[in-house]
């Protein structure tokens, strides 16, 4: 589908797209996409459009202005952006960019992560060339008039949307998850202790701070909460496979006293030690 309105140059092609009402309750869906060459002139300004951007810029530059933020998006640069909230963007000079507009499932709670992991609403990204390919393969999809069942077309956006969270854990996995092995080992052999991060990032020779960029990009959590998640592990093996007391169950998993082991573990799983211990699984 062709689209002329001021600034879009011949090339461009959007395609539109209405959700079930199954769609709207369940899934991920999309409203349009597209592939825009847009000159001087292009700008688009709302109060509200009921859902969410994302795109990619091919070639030139972008201004995003969301709140009371305005930001430049230029080649290779993702933008992900709350179309609920008022906003404005245009083009400046010559600029090409891909598109969608996508809601539903937990959309919101992608961007305001994302948007925080990454300091805004556009930012470069470890895996952009994969969000680039996404975004194309998407829109090549009506272009060549496939038909995409609605949950397939749920299934990419999703993927699209985690790709996005991951960091590009592709790329990561073969670089940095080695860096990791000394630290995880550290814990693993040390859960019973107190342990910081600088202990772990020392097993690794970095600094803290780089540490723990890396460990969250890599894993999604930082290394604190990556350490409670392993306790809480440790400690639910513990409950299902021996007779310890509690309290001694939290001394070997790094807490001083059953009562604060048992207030993060509630607070983790749901279940008091207790009631998880007699809890079927």
């Amino acid at each position: 589908m062709r689209c002329d309105d001021p600034g879009i140059v011949s090339g461009s092609e959007m395609f539109v797209d209405t959700p079930s009402d199954l769609a709207r309750d369940m899934l991920y869906y999309m409203t349009s996409c597209g592939r825009f060459f847009t000159e001087y002139g292009y700008r688009i300004e709302r109060e509200n459009y009921n859902n969410y951007m994302i795109f990619y810029i091919l070639s030139g530059r972008l201004s995003v202005t969301s709140g009371e933020r305005t930001m430049v998006a230029d080649k290779s640069k993702v933008g992900f952006l709350n179309c609920h909230l008022p906003h404005e963007y245009h083009t400046i000079g010559h600029t090409e960019f891909l598109w969608v507009h996508l809601d539903g499932g937990i959309t919101g709670k992608f961007y305001t992560h994302l948007t925080r992991l990454y300091g805004g609403f556009v930012f470069s990204h470890p895996g952009a060339a994969e969000v680039k390919t996404m975004l194309a393969r998407l829109v090549n999809c009506y272009q060549s008039g496939q038909h995409m069942q609605e949950t397939e077309r749920s299934r990419q956006l999703y993927v699209l949307l985690t790709h996005l969270l991951d960091g590009g854990s592709s790329v990561l996995q073969m670089e940095d998850q080695p860096l990791f092995a000394p630290a995880l080992r550290f814990l693993q052999e040390n859960l019973d202790k107190p342990i910081t991060l600088h202990e772990m990032a020392a097993t690794v020779n970095m600094s803290h701070s780089h540490f723990s960029h890396l460990f969250k990009k890599y894993y999604g959590c930082s290394p604190y909460e990556y350490l409670i998640l392993e306790r809480i592990n440790r400690a639910k093996y513990l409950l299902k496979t021996t007779a310890l007391p509690i309290k001694e169950i939290a001394l070997q998993v790094g807490y001083l006293n059953a009562s604060t082991f048992s207030s993060a573990f509630s607070t983790k799983v749901g279940l008091s030690p207790t009631a998880f211990r007699s809890f079927p699984l």
